[in-house]
This record gives structure tokens, sequence and C-alpha cells, in this order.
């Protein structure tokens, strides 16, 4: 039996091939394939337990396996009263059956009692998502393989800009190589995807460097697509907090990867801000996270009226931030 779990897609059916290729060489084996959400639990058991029809042995793929959680999924059936007999399946699987299942998280609960029986009897593979480096690489190669070309400031361009998920990068590559095989500037801006988490990291930045010109353009730009002022207030700050751990944490010597994996966060995101905050302490981005508070405390009891352009309170930031 195995487990992946990563936020990934692609890198979770790069994982899966592998799987099926070593033990279904010759694809003698059933293959089935149930989601966790959609499908009776019981009835992927009883499959588990039968000999198919036409192969000797049989593979089942659990997608959603949303069990090894605490998040609230919203599914069709509720299998919640059968995972004591997944257990039961677990300590004692039928030998010619292979069961994958698959958790489309990065963090899978170590609270739970299924988690730890998953942990102890299956084969574990995390999709790790690529390093800096990697993706770099990655972009690189798939671009030389459709006989095209970038250069490679736009590489790290790229890099920057998409989420750190090889099956986003993979989509908007390919949308760029309809286009044209001369991977521009100009194609890039014109026909990329815009991202909620590189926008808000942008608006953060402008905030970190004292720009209030850029971070009041691309506030109001986010509030144009449809981010109510609390929603985005709640994404800065967030960052904001990130930040001031980041600060904490180098106070105590950690290196950038250390900080990544402590912080749970991709490297890159640590080095980038790590380099704006030479003029940037500690008190700095505590004021800052407690003026964010209050100016959210204030929308939210009426204090500051949401239809009314908040610019003015946004001045105080900065005022901080000198």
């Amino acid at each position: 039996m195995f487990l992946i779990y990563g936020e990934d897609a692609y890198l979770i059916n790069l994982q899966k091939e592998k799987i099926l290729k070593k033990i279904n060489i010759d694809e003698e084996y059933s293959l089935d394939e149930y989601s966790y959400l959609e499908d009776s639990l019981l009835d992927i058991l009883n499959d588990a337990n039968t000999i198919p029809m036409f192969a000797e042995k049989r593979i089942i793929l659990v997608n959603d396996s949303y069990f090894l959680t605490e998040e609230k999924i919203k599914a069709k059936i509720d299998n919640k009263d059968y995972l004591p007999k997944l257990i039961e399946y677990l300590e004692n699987p039928n030998p010619n059956t292979f069961i994958i299942f698959i958790c489309p998280v990065n963090n899978i609960s170590n609270r739970l009692k299924i988690t730890k029986k998953m942990l102890e009897l299956t084969s574990v593979l995390k999709a790790i998502n690529l390093s800096y480096n990697e993706l770099t690489k990655f972009i690189a190669n798939y671009i030389k393989q459709n006989n095209a070309n970038i250069s490679d400031q736009l590489i790290n361009s790229l890099v920057e800009y998409l989420p750190n998920n090889l099956y986003i990068i993979k989509n908007e590559l390919d949308k760029l190589l309809l286009i044209s095989k001369n991977i521009t500037k100009e194609l890039i801006e014109h026909n990329l995807t815009k991202y909620l988490d590189t926008d808000i990291f942008k608006v953060v930045n402008y905030l970190l460097a004292n720009d209030l010109n850029n971070f009041l353009s691309n506030y109001h730009y986010l509030k144009a697509r449809g981010l109510s002022d609390v929603a985005l207030l709640a994404l800065i700050s967030n960052n904001v907090i990130l930040t001031r751990d980041i600060i904490v944490l180098s106070m105590l010597k950690k290196s950038p990867s250390e900080i990544a994996n402590l912080l749970k966060v991709h490297p890159f995101r640590v080095k980038k801000i790590s380099e704006i905050l030479s003029n940037f302490s500690l008190k700095k981005a505590n004021d800052l996270i407690l003026n964010l508070f209050s100016i959210d405390y204030n929308i939210k009891k009426g204090i500051i009226n949401r239809e009314i352009d908040s610019d003015l309170y946004f001045i105080k930031l900065f005022n901080i931030n000198r």
C-alpha cells in the first residue's frame, strides 16, 4: 500500500506513475480509480478484498483522501463512520491488491488515528515542491524540449511570478508556447494569468519598502478584482507576520533553508523577503501588525466606512515605516 500527498498535482502524478510502472510493468493488473469524497469507502474496501475477474491482482487508486487531514471538505458521501473498517483493512490487507491513497494537501494531520496507522503501514511519498534552482531548470528544459527559446532573466521572472506548482507552471508555459516559440517579456506580461499570492506578495513588498504610491495602486487593483478590504488586510497581515517571523529566526542565526522549513514556506520567498530587511526592524514589523489589526477592527466595527476610500488610514502605516 502507498500514500502520496502534496499540493502539486503534477508532482503527485509523477509519483503515481512511478509506482504504477514499478508494480504493473506488463499492465497485467486490474486498475480501478475512486474518490473518497464521492465513492463509498465500504465499496472500495469490498473491491480491495475481492479478486478481479480478468486479472490476478488489482490496483486501486483512492483520490481525495482528505480523511488524513482535519480540513472540512464538502463530500457527496460521508465516509467518516467507515474509517475503523479502513484501519482494519490496513492491519490485514489483501496481498493481491495494491492500494494507492492520494491526498492533495501539503501537510497531513499526525494527530489523527487513521493518519498514524497510514504512516505506520503504508509506503509514504511526499510530492515535495521544487527548489528555486530546480524550478529554473524545469522551465529551461521544458522550453528547450518544445523547440522554443527564452532568456535566463525571463526564466527567473517566471519563477518569481508563478506559484511554486509544476501543474500551474506547465499550463502557463503551454499557453505561451501556443502563441509563440519566442518567449518575450511582452508575451509574458500580456498573457500570463494573474495569481493572487504573487500580487499580495508584491503589495507587501511595497509596504516593507515604504513605497506608498505603488502600494496604493496595487491595493486598489486587487480591490477591483473583487477582494474586500477585510480580506486584503487579512492577507497583508499574514504576510507581514511572516516577515516578522523571518526577522526573529534570522536573529537566531537560522539559515534561509532552516527558516523556510520551520515556517513551511518556499525558500525563494524567504530569500526575497530577506533582501529588503536591511532597513526593516522587528519593532517596525510589530508596529505594522498592530496597526493593520487596528484598521481591520475599525472597518469591522463601522468606524471606518467600507464604502469610503481608506487611503488615509494606510498613510499611517507608512509614517510608522519610515
